[in-house]
């Protein structure tokens, strides 16, 4: 017992003895061993109380079976924001994918906003990305402390593909999406605000209610002029994103939100930079004609091709 523990359990101890260490004799004994029984029945352990955040178990996770993979899963991944006072509670699952799943949290009061989207990527998401050196091409590796990683142990790890190779490869994927979506909200493109990001995680602004989350433009019928507007916008979106030297790499009406009438781009670990990786002109007029291809199935015309150089031939002159 510790003597921070001790002045908890024995309050009085100092009016026990007198001055030469002798005991002091009390008239009212029965009175004395009352009022320390009470003491002790009332004073707090504090070896009971713990803020081990792994004792926190969402509302979502409280239905799952305590060995099934996804509550564990989920409490590790979210329980360091949760002690950050980040959000408070997850209550629901709003979306499961081969790389990640997105949940509908409670934010905690202090943020000042009520619902926020987190995003945990499996740790397979690496054998899911096809031909990913195409999107690496140019691109900086980067740590979990956003720094250049320049050693020999983690070259050496990317290139045997090792367990810590895995790792530094699915930190990079994930540090670089924050990074890009920061970046672009600042710049005032239609992308949720990033929140935060640790580990296998990524949290950012919800779109949508507590009843119901935003649908993606694939699931959505738009009237003729919304959808001219809407292509406007997205086209708007593709050129903020060349402006600050990105290509998104995986544009289409899959990962573009739709709500209140307005649109969200998602997903961003595959964006490429502009300006050094060779792949990048190509992929701009994929993202283009995938676009296209959506709104021309209510009534807006437009030529990706055309669209493509009017933006790209002005950027590679800058």
């Amino acid at each position: 017992m510790n003597d921070y523990e001790a002045d908890e359990y024995f309050p009085d101890f100092d009016g026990e003895y007198d001055s030469k260490g002798r005991p002091i004799r009390h008239t009212h004994k029965r009175s004395s061993r009352k009022t320390v029984r009470k003491l002790s029945q009332t004073t707090p352990v504090l070896s009971d109380f713990s803020d081990d955040a792994t004792a926190w178990v969402p509302s979502y996770a409280a239905h799952l079976d305590p060995r099934h993979h996804e509550r564990q899963w989920l409490i590790e991944s979210l329980s360091s924001f949760y002690r950050d006072n980040v959000i408070f509670d997850v209550i629901r699952q709003v979306k499961s994918g081969k790389e990640a799943n997105v949940y509908c949290c409670e934010a905690h009061p202090a943020t000042g906003v009520e619902l926020i989207a987190a995003k945990l990527y499996r740790p397979r998401i690496l054998r899911t990305l096809k031909n990913d050196a195409i999107y690496k091409a140019g691109r900086m590796l980067r740590g979990e402390d956003g720094k250049e990683l320049k050693g020999r142990r983690e070259k050496l790890a990317l290139q045997q593909k090792s367990k810590f190779g895995q790792h530094l490869d699915m930190v990079w994927w994930i540090g670089n999406e924050y990074a890009i979506q920061q970046k672009l909200h600042l710049s005032g493109a239609n992308v949720p605000k990033p929140i935060g990001h640790n580990g296998n995680a990524v949290l950012m602004e919800y779109i949508g209610d507590a009843r119901l989350a935003a649908p993606t433009l694939s699931d959505v019928t738009l009237s003729s002029d919304e959808a001219i507007r809407l292509f406007k916008i997205t086209m708007d979106n593709i050129r903020i994103m060349l402006d600050n030297h990105l290509v998104h790499g995986d544009l289409s009406a899959f990962n573009i939100l739709y709500w209140a009438g307005n649109i969200s781009i998602i997903d961003f670990p595959q964006v490429v930079n502009a300006r050094t990786n060779p792949n990048a002109m190509n992929l701009l007029q994929r993202d283009i004609k995938r676009v296209c291809d959506y709104f021309a199935r209510f009534g807006v015309k437009s030529d990706p091709i055309l669209i493509t150089r009017s933006l790209w031939e002005p950027y590679m002159g800058n």
